[in-house]
């Protein structure tokens, strides 16, 4: 079991916690899974506006931004792909938690599968907590709109509204919290599950709790979190631009430069980073730094398509390796999924032992009942059958032979 510090430095942790293969492979599954579905919505979201699929391509590649500026029925299909990724981002983290729980109780070889079937057994949970907050929170919506009708009455719906603005403005600043504790269980949500197995009422339960009792530290921790993941991935994109370079310098060895070049810079142009419109530009600058920074501005502007070298074969070697590209971009990506979902689960165990004073670590997994094996029924069994089984009771011994007298009469 690993001796945690239940504070602030236990955050610190996250990022060699994190930083390691199975957490992982498991986002990295997750991130594929995920962003395949919300790129099929999201091309059907402009396809149903009538935008060419070439056009989606030159402005987004493989993933499209949100719709701005289209008819409604387009950003239903594109919800739909943000709603997908959105499931599979938090099973991925039920998953991740339950990894770094067990490992953190002292079970280095937790297996992957075994995370998957606990993720497909608890996960609904992580999933239904907020689900039930947002449908709450419509529910309110919609009695406020239905009372408000009333102010149509001449003469009484005007008193009615005066009399119901203070109930009203209670209500609306319950929902403001309520949009906070949602932020709170999909951020903590899945690690609640993966650290508990909880069903969707303690998982509420939970994130109510958290905010309620320990609101700043939960704050503070989530801010340490958030740096200690973007070290990570400053650092691990780094060292895999470096990767990228030192893999052409070797191979230029050997293949002329010109054609190196060209597959090259062809499987650039199939990959691109958009950066959506609502991140402040002063941290769009610094993306856009950091990438300028490791060498790889073409994630940003890919170059144009050149004449592929050797015709068809050129072409096709450029296509798979800009589908590699993608892989090295969300290789990167999971080791900040991985160390945000074994943090949370950190902060969580903290969290809990401040609040409640119990140490999660030291609770021990509940043994799995024995089964009892039912005796075979001898009903329907011929008699003969049951006294062949059944041990004879009366076993005759053998007798002593009598001694003989042999002493003379």
């Amino acid at each position: 079991m690993t001796n945690l510090h239940f504070n602030y430095k236990d955050i610190f942790r996250a990022g060699r916690l994190g930083f390691s293969a199975k957490k992982m492979w498991l986002a990295f599954l997750g991130s594929i899974v995920g962003f395949i579905g919300y790129t099929l919505f999201s091309y059907l979201a402009y396809i149903s506006a009538g935008i060419e699929i070439g056009e989606i391509w030159e402005t987004f590649r493989l993933l499209p931004m949100y719709p701005m500026g289209l008819q409604w029925f387009c950003w239903l299909f594109w919800i739909v792909g943000f709603l997908w990724l959105t499931i599979v981002c938090l099973l991925t983290g039920v998953a991740i938690s339950k990894v770094t729980y067990e490992q953190l109780k002292g079970d280095e070889f937790y297996e992957i599968k075994e995370a998957i079937k606990f993720t497909f057994k608890h996960g609904k949970s992580a999933i239904l907590a907020p689900i039930i907050l947002v449908l709450f929170i419509a529910m309110l919506v919609v009695m406020g709109i239905i009372l408000s009708a009333i102010t149509w009455i001449p003469y009484v719906g005007q008193l009615f509204f005066a009399l119901m603005a203070i109930p009203a403005f209670a209500v609306s600043l319950f929902i403001l919290y309520l949009v906070i504790v949602i932020m709170v269980s999909i951020a903590i949500g899945p690690s609640i599950v993966g650290c508990t197995g909880n069903d969707t009422f303690d998982t509420l339960f939970e994130s109510f709790s958290v905010i309620n009792d320990q609101p700043w530290r939960f704050i503070v921790y989530q801010f340490l979190l958030k740096l200690v993941m973007i070290t990570g991935i400053v650092i691990l994109g780094f060292f895999a631009a470096k990767a990228i370079f030192l893999c052409h310098d070797i191979i230029d060895i050997v293949v002329p430069s010109a054609k190196l070049d060209n597959i090259f810079m062809n499987a650039a142009h199939y990959v691109k980073i958009s950066i959506p419109a609502l991140i402040p530009s002063d941290f769009a600058n610094l993306f856009v730094g950091y990438v300028d920074t490791i060498g790889m501005p073409n994630l940003l502007f890919p170059p144009p398509y050149m004449t592929a070298y050797q015709g068809f074969t050129g072409a096709i070697t450029s296509f798979l390796l800009g589908i590699i590209y993608y892989l090295i971009i969300l290789f990167v990506a999971s080791l900040g999924l991985s160390i945000y979902w074994a943090g949370n689960t950190l902060i969580f165990t903290v969290l809990v032992k401040k609040k409640d004073d119990k140490n999660l670590l030291e609770i021990k997994d509940e043994p799995i009942e024995e089964t009892k094996i039912d005796e075979p029924s001898t009903e329907g069994k011929d008699e003969n059958d049951t006294k062949a089984t059944e041990p004879d009771e009366k076993v005759k011994k053998p007798r002593k032979k009598k001694e003989t007298d042999t002493s003379g009469e």
